[in-house]
C-alpha cells in the first residue's frame, strides 16, 4: 500500500517543497482553506487529494481525520507572523498566534493520533529559530513556536510507545514570503539568495524519515551559512 503524508501549508514555501519531496513516494494529503491554491497545488503532483479546512476555525480537525484511516506522515507546516512589541500587538494578533501556530496543530495531531498509531507514523512539527530564542518584536510569534517544541516534546516521549516518531524542524531564515514579511517589518531589503531554500528544509525532512525504525531525530536545526 502506498503510504501517505497529510501536510498544512501545502501551497507555498515550505509546505509546497516538502509535498515535491514526498509525493515520488506518498499519497498527499494537501490542508488548505482556500480552494483554488490548494485545487492548482493537488493537480501538480501525481497523487493527492486537497482538503478543505481553516486552521483557524477550532472544531473541525475530526471531519479530516474521518476521511484518512492510517496516516505515515503528519507535516505542521502551516503557520502565521505578527510581528510588533509586547504592548503594540493587538489580543487578536497574539490569539491567532497561538491558533493558528500551536491549538491547530494540537487538535489536527489529536483527531489523527488514532490513523498514526496504525500505521506507526511520523509528525514533523516546522517550527522556526524564534521556538528556541527570542527577538524584539516577535514576543507572539516565539511565544507560539515554544510552545509548539514543547507540544512536541511531550507528544514524542507519550507516544513513543505506539510507535510515533515526533521531530522538531526549526528553520532560521528562509526564502518565503514570511521572510519578505519580516524584511518588511524590520525595513530591510530582502535577498532570496541570502537564505536557507524551502528545498533544503524538506531534505532535511526527508534525512529525517529515512532513518528507519530504531532510530529518530528529534530536533533539526537548519541555518544560512556562513557566507565569504
Amino acid at each position: 500500500m502506498t503510504p501517505s503524508a497529510l501536510i498544512t501549508g501545502a501551497t507555498g514555501g515550505i509546505g509546497r517543497a516538502i509535498a515535491e519531496a514526498l509525493a515520488p513516494t506518498h499519497h498527499l494529503f494537501l490542508v488548505g482553506r482556500n480552494f483554488e491554491p490548494l485545487q492548482r497545488a493537488a493537480e501538480g503532483f501525481r497523487s493527492a487529494t486537497p482538503l478543505l479546512a481553516d486552521l483557524g476555525s477550532p472544531g473541525r480537525m475530526g471531519e479530516l481525520a474521518a476521511q484518512i484511516p492510517a496516516l505515515d506522515v503528519l507535516v505542521h507546516s502551516a503557520g502565521i507572523l505578527h510581528m510588533g512589541t509586547v504592548e503594540e500587538t493587538s489580543q487578536e494578533d497574539w490569539a491567532q498566534s497561538m491558533q493558528i501556530n500551536v491549538l491547530a496543530p494540537v487538535e489536527l495531531t489529536r483527531a489523527m493520533l488514532p490513523a498514526l498509531r496504525r500505521a506507526r507514523g511520523h509528525v514533523f512539527m516546522i517550527n522556526s529559530g524564534l521556538g528556541h530564542r527570542t527577538i524584539a518584536g516577535s514576543g507572539a510569534y516565539s511565544a507560539s513556536k515554544f510552545a509548539m517544541k514543547a507540544f512536541a516534546d511531550a507528544l514524542r516521549i507519550e507516544e513513543a510507545s505506539n510507535g510515533i516518531k515526533v521531530t522538531s524542524i526549526h528553520p532560521g531564515r528562509v526564502s518565503t514570503p514570511m521572510q519578505e514579511q519580516l524584511h518588511s517589518w524590520e525595513e530591510k531589503t530582502y535577498d532570496a539568495e541570502n537564505w536557507v531554500r524551502p528545498e533544503q528544509v524538506a531534505e532535511a525532512l526527508m534525512t529525517a524519515l529515512s532513518l528507519g525504525d530504531r532510530a529518530n531525530l528529534d530536533s533539526i536545526d537548519i541555518n544560512p551559512s556562513p557566507q565569504p
